[in-house]
């Protein structure tokens, strides 16, 4: 019998490029398929080849399109993933949720249902996991699963093809008799090696994803950290895979795809430090070269363990700089100093490795002048390439928590709500009042202001040209990559016209 797991339309919609695939439904399909069962992946934001803006820093107004775009029933991307699901004729459809696309994963059920009345919807991911009575509240849905599904979706599917007991599978969410019923939480998966290595050949569409896109993994799973803006569904605990594994990994995508060029999407990939040296020791025996870029924070980087990284192909390494104030840094609960945010800036730009610093604004009790220093801060930073992002509350974080406490947020929205708002205001009372000490206007303007600082920032030649030299192993081993950037470097110098 047949899954087909869908990653709802989102990007592509917003009118944003969108990187990479959805590396948990290839986890997901590795697991069905060790199970007995056929796996396919529609990631509807590459159904159709990869476009879109680069500019991140009009997001908000893409995000607008995007609310047009899942309200049109007759958009030619619905037309299209209609299509492709009959095509699949699948006998299980499970759908990714993401907080953010909320809405584009209720039109997707909604659609599934229509076309294929009868097959069973299971939704799951992050936004199911954070709430999963409003998940379940769909009509057209009819499981849920909370947390790591990698075991819960194979005993699932044997559960509905062999009419078996519901109740006795961990972290399912499921209806009984019109009454939603939550199943106690399962154990994590302790061993990470246990887990089948991600199929990515169960992707649709494979001529739309780059060699650098096939390159997405992940090393570890957890963060052991408290920041009061990220929902810790791993309970801040941080399991590691064997280097072993690791590798067997970039050597079968290596093989399958080309891939030289691998993301490795740990949390905070630094936290064990010899894990990190065994890696680096091991990339550094394969029979070919390849670079690698990964997330870290500033308090967990040292010279020896740079120099290491470095030498084993390190192209890229991003971090979180969140404020340039103080007092706000203190209430993201991240435990670092800007002293120890220029400190790693320093040793970063001293071994000329391309980093990315990520900044928000617009937390709750934010000032104008806070602001304000944080824009002056990415002059003192002077990442390769900065983030600006404004804060997006996510339910069971503290500064969700406290937005609720402060009165600007709601914490149970209805499903239709989803559907009308731009996914940057979801939880807002009113998106108009995002913060305490500063009205609309004047919120706006800062915004626009932060906006393109960073955006000049970015689109400085002199920084462009640091970050193409940062990748030149990158470039050498895949030269479609060259291609690919330059495209971008046209677009941030705003030439990007001459690529049409």
């Amino acid at each position: 019998m047949k899954l087909l797991l869908i990653d709802p339309p989102f990007k592509s919609f917003a009118g944003i490029f969108s990187l990479y695939f959805p590396l948990g439904l290839t986890y997901l399909a590795g697991a069905v398929k060790n199970a007995g069962f056929d796996c396919k992946i529609l990631d509807m934001d590459a159904a159709e080849p990869k476009e879109g803006s680069l500019n991140y820093s009009r997001e908000y107004e893409h995000y607008g399109s995007y609310v047009t775009a899942i309200n049109d029933v007759e958009h030619p991307t619905w037309q299209l993933m209609r299509r492709l699901i009959i095509e699949q004729k699948p006998d299980f459809i499970g759908i990714s949720a993401l907080t953010t696309k909320f809405g584009s994963v209720i039109q997707t059920a909604r659609f599934c249902r229509e076309i294929l009345p009868e097959v069973p919807i299971i939704v799951g991911g992050a936004h199911a996991s954070t709430m999963p009575d409003l998940t379940a509240s769909i009509p057209e849905v009819d499981f849920v699963l909370r947390g790591e599904s990698d075991e819960a979706m194979p005993e699932l599917l044997q559960a509905i093809q062999n009419g078996g007991d519901y109740s006795k599978i961990g972290s399912l969410t499921w209806k009984s008799n019109g009454k939603i019923v939550h199943n106690p939480d399962r154990a994590f998966v302790q061993n990470l090696d246990s887990l089948p290595l991600p199929d990515r050949k169960a992707l649709l569409n494979p001529e739309h994803y780059s060699s650098e896109d096939m390159g997405i993994m992940l090393t570890s799973r957890g963060c052991p950290f408290r920041c009061s803006y990220c929902f810790h569904m791993w309970d801040r605990l941080v399991r590691y895979r064997s280097v072993g594994s690791v590798i067997a990994e970039i050597e079968q995508v290596h093989r399958e795809f080309g891939t030289t060029q691998f993301s490795l999407k740990d949390d905070s990939f630094t936290v064990k430090r010899k894990h990190v040296i065994e890696l680096c020791q091991a990339f550094k025996k394969l029979p070919f070269k390849i670079t690698f870029n990964c997330t870290t924070r500033v308090d967990l980087l040292d010279d020896e363990m740079l120099a290491a990284m470095k030498d084993a192909g390190l192209a890229q390494i991003s971090v979180g700089i969140e404020s340039g104030s103080a007092s706000i840094l203190q209430q993201t609960d991240k435990d670092i100093t800007h002293a120890q945010i220029l400190k790693a800036a320093k040793m970063l730009n001293q071994h000329s490795i391309f980093w990315t610093g990520y900044f928000m604004i617009g937390l709750p009790t934010e000032t104008e002048e806070d602001i304000n220093k944080t824009i002056a801060f990415l002059r003192r930073a002077r990442p390769y390439y900065a983030g600006i992002g404004v804060y997006n509350p996510f339910p069971r974080t503290k500064l969700f928590d406290q937005g609720v406490e402060m009165g600007l947020l709601d914490p149970q929205p209805p499903l239709e709500h989803f559907l009308r708002t731009n996914p940057k205001d979801l939880f807002f009372k009113d998106p108009k009042r995002r913060v305490l000490n500063i009205d609309h206007e004047k919120f706006q303007e800062l915004s626009e202001t932060a906006s393109q600082q960073f955006h000049h920032h970015n689109s400085n030649l002199f920084n462009l040209i640091r970050r193409g030299f940062a990748r030149r192993r990158a470039y050498m081993y895949d030269p479609a990559l060259l291609l690919r950037d330059f495209g971008r470097g046209l677009e941030f110098l705003g030439l990007g016209s001459l690529l049409k």
